[in-house]
């Protein structure tokens, strides 16, 4: 008899420590650990079965989030309710599953990403929050890998695809909010602000002993109200 699978999605949160690791190594510990939570997945065919594992809007290695989104299929029958605490026993302290449930949605519907950037350094002030907004109100030029230019590299104007962008400052902080494209053609990495801010505003970004950053992925859309499920 064919066994029969429903498709599940898990909403996991990458913080802490997790943020250094690749999305190949996230793979595998995923795969790892829904072996060892014994969480019966529908394999691919072929020689070399593996887990059927789909990812939703990988984020760079550095980048913490509330809102990553994982796919499988379980055996009909499984009690979905029962995986995010099963596979919680097994993954580090910095990846938890948030829940489980069946889809309604597909992950090409995602067309937007909100991101909490915040920046840390001795010459943050609130005149710089305030030219960091306007920064973004007129075309922003940086330059970014392709593989258009024999060279690898072009120029771009990243402000069509930054939907929102605020910036306040508070305690030595400057704390930016944005939404941006996370549709495949005009996906904006949020690392693009930071390179924005170390160019036009001289905020040496890459030096953390003069400067520290960190950016988490807050949510993600269907539209810029809807949040993605």
């Amino acid at each position: 008899m064919v066994p029969v699978y429903k498709k599940v999605r898990l909403r996991f949160k990458k913080t802490g420590n997790a943020k250094f690791i690749s999305h190949l190594d996230l793979d595998r510990t995923m795969k790892t650990v829904l072996t060892r939570a014994k969480v019966k997945v529908e394999h691919t065919h072929g020689y070399n079965p593996r887990p059927y594992l789909v990812f939703s809007l990988p984020t760079s290695v550095g980048t913490e989030s509330l809102c990553e989104f994982l796919d499988i299929k379980v055996p009909e029958d499984t009690d979905i309710s029962l995986i995010p605490e099963a596979l919680n026993r097994n993954l580090p302290p910095d990846i938890r599953v948030l829940e489980a449930y069946i889809p309604e949605s597909d992950f090409k519907e995602i067309k937007y990403a909100e991101y909490d950037i915040t920046v840390i350094s001795p010459v943050l002030s609130e005149e710089l929050a305030e030219k960091t907004e306007a920064l973004f109100k007129a075309p922003v030029i940086i330059e970014k890998r392709t593989k258009k230019t024999e060279s690898g590299f072009m120029d771009c104007d990243i402000t069509p695809n930054i939907y929102r962008l605020t910036a306040k400052y508070s305690d030595g902080k400057m704390l930016i909010n944005t939404l941006v494209s996370a549709e495949n053609a005009t996906y904006m990495n949020p690392e693009n602000v930071i390179k924005a801010l170390d160019k036009y505003l001289d905020l040496d970004l890459s030096d953390p002993a003069t400067c520290l950053y960190t950016v988490m992925r807050v949510a993600v859309y269907t539209n810029e109200k809807v949040n993605f499920m």
